[in-house]
């Protein structure tokens, strides 16, 4: 029987500093000793990681901006780089339910400038997909019920 971990505060910082470094999830989980399962599914720790790539990526887009030369276009520079895109905090859709809240979520970001139009953009297009195969899924599972209640009329005459 596995033990259970306690999640507590200082675990949490602990997440935070070892992301903000450049660790990878593996190798935080490892050394807080934790399973990697435990970490990607804790909804505290995926933020406390988050939260600390995000320092990372400020630190490092800071570093190479103060270091670019006069000349060059800094907005260019940063544009282009991209090295970190912000993530969008949404669940796995199973429904096309969660698939629009997962859109609202989305929504929200890009009015609070969490993320870009163009991650937006993404997830819209990957969220109308999902919502389009899912009524086409729906609509097909009604014509098999319609199907099957008329055959059974028909076997009743």
């Amino acid at each position: 029987m596995s033990k259970r971990t306690t999640i507590t505060d200082e675990i949490l910082q602990q997440c935070k500093e070892l992301a903000s470094t450049g660790l990878t999830n593996k190798q935080i989980a490892l050394a807080i000793n934790i399973s990697a399962i435990t970490l990607s599914k804790n909804r505290k720790l995926v933020k406390s990681i988050q939260d600390g790539k995000l320092e990372l990526a400020k630190t490092i887009t800071k570093s190479i901006l103060a270091n670019l030369d006069e000349n060059q276009d800094r907005l260019f520079i940063a544009k282009r780089l991209n090295l970190f895109s912000p993530q969008i905090n949404i669940k796995k859709a199973t429904t096309a339910k969660e698939a629009l809240e997962n859109l609202s979520t989305a929504i929200k970001q890009f009015g609070d400038g969490e993320i870009n139009e163009s991650q937006l953009r993404t997830l819209e297009a990957t969220t109308n997909s999902f919502i389009k195969g899912f009524e086409v899924l729906e609509i097909e599972e009604r014509l098999k019920k319609l199907e099957e209640v008329l055959e059974d009329e028909d076997h009743k005459k």
